[in-house]
């Protein structure tokens, strides 16, 4: 990975066994580019040049553009999926209701006339089952690392807090709205609450120890401090188990 910056904006450039390039702009108004792995830097500069426009644009859109609270789930609502802004779009007349996305769009594909409810049941079983397909691999991971294991882990709404550990049981329950945060921020929580199951309080040793498997654990932590839980209607900060 190599990292540039250029003018008032930060490039991140990845090499990747891909044919083409692809661009994308995070929820901090990074540019993010993978490349192909021989692809020369110059061809690369030349492309970023031609897009200029396109990024002065949409950087600007995504900055300036927050999360709409509560959300309509009509078109152009911004939805966010793995701490990347998308732009929700409704398709109606669909037998079959599902959504799918693209570099940009989030496409909910939904009966018509279907209520918020219905639109919204559909986005959070489609949030559950990417974390779902996610978690077994981080987890293992993670695991690896810790050097605990665990019996079980759940995906749960929570209201209040990011994740949760029943030391007891070696069960773990994450919160299913960091699925819309970096993937970094959900890794944090994984691994604070395997660190549960060595040091079950929130003291020095503790602290130590996520210094130790984590040691950008903080910059996490901060990224969710200064977010929201959708669902935590009172705006309190939500906390970790």
């Amino acid at each position: 990975m190599e990292n540039e910056i250029r003018n008032d904006f930060t490039i991140t450039l990845i090499r990747k066994k891909i044919k083409n390039i692809n661009l994308r702009i995070s929820l901090s108004g990074e540019v993010k580019i993978s490349a192909p792995l021989r692809l020369p830097l110059p061809q690369i500069h030349l492309f970023l040049e031609e897009k200029r426009d396109w990024i002065d644009y949409h950087r600007r859109r995504i900055m300036a553009r927050q999360p709409q609270f509560p959300l309509t789930l009509t078109t152009g609502d911004c939805l966010y999926f793995l701490g990347e802004p998308y732009e929700w779009i409704v398709y109606e007349q669909e037998k079959h209701p599902r959504i799918e996305i693209d570099n940009t769009r989030m496409h909910c594909f939904i009966k018509e006339n279907a209520s918020f409810t219905e639109k919204n049941e559909l986005l959070q079983r489609w949030y559950r089952n990417q974390m779902a397909n996610l978690l077994p691999e981080l987890i293992q991971k993670w695991e690896v690392i810790v050097g605990v294991k665990i019996h079980a882990f759940g995906i749960r709404a929570m209201k209040t807090r990011w994740g949760s550990c029943n030391i007891l049981k070696k069960r773990i329950w994450l919160n299913l709205s960091l699925i819309e945060k970096p993937l970094g921020c959900l890794e944090s929580v994984i691994v604070h609450e395997l660190v549960h199951l060595l040091e079950a309080s929130h003291n020095k040793r503790f602290y130590a120890l996520m210094n130790q498997f984590m040691p950008n654990w903080k910059q996490h932590q901060q990224a969710l401090r200064n977010s929201s839980i959708e669902q935590n209607k009172n705006g309190s900060p939500p906390t970790r188990g």
